[in-house]
């Protein structure tokens, strides 16, 4: 079996580090290093995307149900105000006519 050996500087990653020289770690089959893999490309599967869904949902304050719910209870509160409001100058009309 004839293999061709890289020389050790073909190796290396040598992406630009934040300090500006090459990086020295050894390169992986993508052709950067373990730091210098790049960014993911995300969930493909709707399995995968189900799972980041999950991952992301914390309290269900935005949800469709939640947001719906709370205009309901806020009309309804509302219409609790309205009447007692009305209630309120009835009582009133019917003092000043006694």
């Amino acid at each position: 079996m004839n293999l061709k050996v890289l020389p050790r500087a073909n190796n290396l990653c040598n992406a630009k580090t934040r300090s500006g020289t090459p990086c020295k770690n050894h390169r992986m089959l993508n052709g950067r290093c373990r730091m210098h893999g790049g960014k993911s490309t995300g969930a493909k599967t709707p399995e995968g995307l189900e799972r980041i869904r999950q991952a992301n949902y914390k309290n269900g304050k935005y949800t469709k149900e939640a947001i719906m719910e709370r205009k309901e209870f806020k009309s309804f509160m509302n219409e609790i105000n309205n009447s007692l409001e009305l209630m309120k100058k009835q009582l009133m009309i019917n003092r000043n006519q006694s």
